[in-house]
């Protein structure tokens, strides 16, 4: 059985997060993130959604003059976005709202591109959250996930994941779900993961819509 996660408690685990979030996950997941943008096309102008934007952790990589639309669950992280975006003047727009990743407010097939780093393994739905994501997104859209994704059946290490996600989930995210999966099953096309972060326990996994 999947270990299951609770919304609220997830809200006010990442509040209570968001004072010092950049300096301890930021610092454990930073490398994903900078590595993760290396994939994103860097054309100007381009509309870019990004689920669960935490404390702003990201607004200084998008490329120049991105309207970048930055959404999360916790109204302490948007707040902290805030007074990054406000000290930023490199020309890309920032506008950014509490939100729930499985209810998003925004017209189908808008964003150019969606960004979601360390959500799936955060939400009670991960399937409802990638239904979202690719409805938004114009075909043709990149999707890149940076997360954890179950290792294969079979495997020890996915078996030891099966055993850590209940402890893992009071901490702030899931080890036993297959990420990938999850995303092939709504009908994104997964183009490719490439392993990053620390003894490279993330994925950096690039998607498209049809």
């Amino acid at each position: 059985m999947k270990c299951r996660v609770n919304p609220s408690y997830m809200e006010q685990l990442y509040s209570f997060y968001s004072p010092f979030y950049d300096y301890v996950f930021g610092k454990l997941l930073e490398p994903g993130r900078r590595k993760a943008f290396q994939y994103l096309d860097q054309r100007p102008h381009q509309k870019i959604l990004e689920i669960g934007i935490g404390p702003g952790s990201t607004l200084e990589k998008y490329p120049a003059h991105t309207k970048l639309t930055g959404i999360d669950i916790s109204a302490s992280m948007i707040e902290e976005a805030q007074k990054k975006a406000a000290q930023l003047n490199g020309g890309s727009t920032f506008d950014l709202h509490v939100m729930d990743a499985s209810q998003l407010s925004f017209p189908d097939n808008y964003f150019d591109a969606v960004m979601s780093a360390y959500v799936i393994t955060t939400v009670q739905d991960p399937h409802k959250v990638c239904r979202e994501i690719l409805r938004v997104v114009k075909p043709g859209g990149q999707i890149i996930v940076i997360n954890h994704t179950r290792s294969p059946n079979g495997g020890v290490l996915g078996k030891i994941e099966d055993l850590l996600a209940p402890v893992c989930v009071r901490i702030g995210f899931t080890t036993d779900l297959d990420v990938i999966r999850v995303m092939r099953e709504v009908g994104m096309h997964v183009n490719g993961a490439v392993r990053c972060n620390l003894l490279n326990t993330g994925r950096i996994i690039m998607a498209t819509k049809s």
